[in-house]
């Protein structure tokens, strides 16, 4: 199968897509701590890649010319992280806990062709803005004088990454199809390949355009960097202060930068290991071929929720941003506990006063009597 995020099919299902994977039952405690830590990593997902958001969204440093308008980047990034963790997550979680098709309602192909497209795209995405974002600050550090991107040119750089990662997902739009089981009268959800070559040709390209090249890219224009800025001491020799922290807050940027990648290619390494294992070895035949897959996919959200904190760790404009986010909530919450306390002081007040209405009205209605 060539998604990397797609389901894998499962071994009571035929198919004639991808090899047979003869399944192990995964032990009680691996689905403990799998499931602990998926549950971990799509709070911790949704919570971190918002606050990017709200960060970027109320400084407009980090949405400056200044600063490459790299805030942007970043904010394109945390959509794709969140379009996984929300939509992604739970589908492909539902079916390894059930073994069996989500939502297949009828033979639906609908979320069958939907789910594994988002996935591949958003990780198409995630990857092509690390790689824009780390061109043009390479411009930016090598050739100052070269006129930036403005605004609108960001914004159709950001575009193009979108578009770019739908026609790398599109033959998986293609060719998933919900394949009935006539034995069980389930539905599985397959990538249906009019020839074997082909499905091999797709995983070796999405190996080489969404993992190696961008990795190979983005190695060669680090070194370059780091290389100008490390020669650029002596020049900076007598020269202004200002001039000393533009080179320190791009060395900071490169620093950030590389851990991003590094992680990227870290996370997402298990994944491309197993699929090629899949298509061209004996991982077909591996009893626990599946449970290692299923560790694969937690590997790649991983990948999603540790971006925005290592946003905060490693750049001081996020965190500060970040307790100032935590401040707000904090405020908010006082302001809420204190109406909480306020409403219902007063509603206290109202029900004595009430009692002691009806009670004056019982004693007269008495003395009447």
């Amino acid at each position: 199968m060539a998604t990397d995020e797609a389901m894998i099919v499962n071994s009571t299902m035929p198919t004639t897509t991808s090899a047979s994977v003869v399944e192990a039952k995964e032990p009680l405690a691996s689905t403990v701590i799998r499931l602990t830590l998926s549950c971990l990593v799509f709070l911790l997902n949704v919570v971190g890649n918002t606050m990017v958001c709200i960060v970027v969204k109320r400084n407009r440093k980090l949405r400056s010319f200044r600063n490459y308008y790299y805030g942007l980047f970043l904010v394109n990034l945390s959509v794709a992280d969140l379009t996984v963790a929300i939509i992604c997550m739970p589908f492909i979680l539902l079916f390894y806990e059930t073994a069996k098709y989500p939502f297949g309602f009828f033979g639906s192909t609908a979320v069958c062709k939907l789910i594994p497209t988002l996935s591949l795209m958003c990780q198409g995405a995630s990857v092509f803005s690390l790689t824009s974002l780390t061109l043009q600050r390479f411009v930016g550090i090598v050739y100052p004088m070269k006129a930036r991107l403005t605004l609108v040119k960001v914004k159709l750089v950001l575009a193009l990454v979108w578009l770019l990662a739908f026609f790398n997902a599109l033959p998986v739009l293609i060719t998933q199809d919900s394949v009935k089981t006539p034995s069980y009268n389930q539905y599985s959800c397959d990538e249906v390949w009019s020839n074997e070559h082909l499905r091999q040709g797709y995983t070796l390209y999405l190996f080489i355009s969404q993992y190696l090249l961008p990795l190979i890219i983005i190695s060669v224009t680090y070194s370059k960097m780091a290389w100008v800025l490390c020669n650029r001491d002596k020049e900076f020799e007598g020269k202004k202060s200002h001039e000393k922290n533009a080179k320190v807050r791009h060395m900071k940027f490169i620093r950030l930068l590389i851990v991003l990648v590094v992680t990227f290619a870290l996370c997402f390494l298990p994944n491309h290991v197993l699929f090629f294992w899949l298509e061209n070895g004996s991982g077909g035949s591996f009893p626990y071929f599946l449970i290692l897959m299923k560790y694969s996919h937690l590997c790649i959200w991983l990948n999603s929720f540790l971006n925005p904190y290592l946003y905060g760790a490693l750049d001081e404009c996020f965190g500060q941003g970040y307790k100032k986010v935590l401040r707000s909530c904090a405020r908010f919450e006082r302001k809420t506990k204190m109406t909480h306390s306020r409403i219902t002081k007063q509603l206290s007040r109202m029900y004595s006063l009430k009692t002691v209405s009806t009670g004056d009205d019982d004693d007269d209605s008495d003395e009447r009597t």
